[in-house]
């Protein structure tokens, strides 16, 4: 049965997750399932470790210089198991740009070495929110 998490859960899941742009790859398992409205795909470490620049280069595109935690809620599954909805802010270069916000959900799975994303769910269509986003500061 699952539970609502404790203070304590969600202190160490924000720790994880404010950590997440600098872990990179290394915050996924060795494989995991990556959806989105268009595709679910599993997709290797080493595939998501080949194409972080590529996604980095789409961010920056749009003025992005990071992204940052701004809420999350968490439910413990079990004791190995925690599904984490968060909501990011991207932070840009211009100040008077209109803000964007990515809606993400992941199924972590506890391991030795830490937590690890075993799913990733990204509600909105990245490529599509970032291409509409160049096309309407270009027009």
């Amino acid at each position: 049965m699952s539970s609502v998490s404790t203070p304590a859960l969600e202190a160490e899941l924000r720790e994880f997750f404010e950590r997440f742009d600098t872990s990179g790859a290394d915050a996924f398992h060795e494989q995991f399932l990556s959806l989105d409205p268009a595709k679910a795909t599993v997709v290797t470490r080493d595939q998501l470790r080949a194409v972080l620049p590529r996604r980095a280069q789409m961010f920056s595109s749009v003025g992005a210089t990071g992204t940052r935690l701004r809420d999350l809620h968490a439910r413990s599954l079990d004791d190995h198991h925690t599904l984490v909805e968060t909501y990011w802010d991207v932070e840009l270069a211009d100040e008077d740009a209109e803000p964007l916000t990515l809606h993400a959900t992941y199924l972590l799975r506890r391991a030795d070495e830490g937590w690890r994303v075993v799913v990733y769910l990204n509600h909105q269509d990245i490529g599509s929110v970032l291409a509409n986003r160049t096309a309407a500061s270009s027009a």
